[in-house]
């Protein structure tokens, strides 16, 4: 897979990507940098999805090398340690550290889509790529749910439609013969 470097960082990508995938991956990484919101749009069928997963992932991964060498660092005292060897060989913690807290300073991650089957499509992408992260899907009760009486209770939504019709009646449509 070849890797890009990027603002800076290293990002894996299936495949070689065209330029507009890496201006895309490239405009996502500015916005995580700098730490502000960022609307990109790019016609259907670019890859927007794959640009979308590369990038954050990767920056991800720049970012929990970044905390490890800072914490490894503030453990020798500010001496610089393999100084030859990359930022990922020396492990996922610093040593002596706890764990829980090494993991809380590193960003999660929160992809969010309309529908399941879009989820569905975004885990099929994420397979493609070399990005492990742990992943879990969250879903509605009426996609999950398994219990035979729950699962035809009216949804929230239904329910607030209901409460909205007992306060203004619908209009009363005649049906012309």
């Amino acid at each position: 897979m070849p890797k890009i470097q990027l603002n800076g960082i290293t990002v894996d990508f299936p495949f070689q990507p065209y330029k507009c995938q890496e201006e895309y991956m490239s405009k996502v990484l500015e916005c995580l940098q700098k730490q502000v919101n960022g609307i990109l749009e790019s016609p259907t069928g670019t890859g927007k999805t794959l640009c979308l997963l590369c990038s954050t992932l990767a920056w991800r991964e720049h970012f929990r090398d970044a905390i490890s060498a800072q914490k490894i660092a503030q453990r020798l005292g500010g001496a610089e340690l393999f100084s030859d060897r990359p930022l990922s060989s020396w492990g996922n913690t610093a040593p002596g550290t706890d764990a829980s807290a090494y993991y809380s300073d590193i960003p999660k991650i929160i992809y969010a889509s309309r529908t399941h089957s879009q989820l569905t499509q975004v885990i099929s992408e994420l397979k493609n790529t070399v990005y492990r992260p742990k992943v879990c899907v969250l879903g509605s009760r009426e996609q999950l749910c398994i219990h035979p009486e729950v699962k035809r209770q009216d949804s929230n939504h239904m329910q607030a439609l209901g409460s909205l019709s007992a306060f203004r009646p619908l209009p009363a449509f005649r049906l012309r013969g």
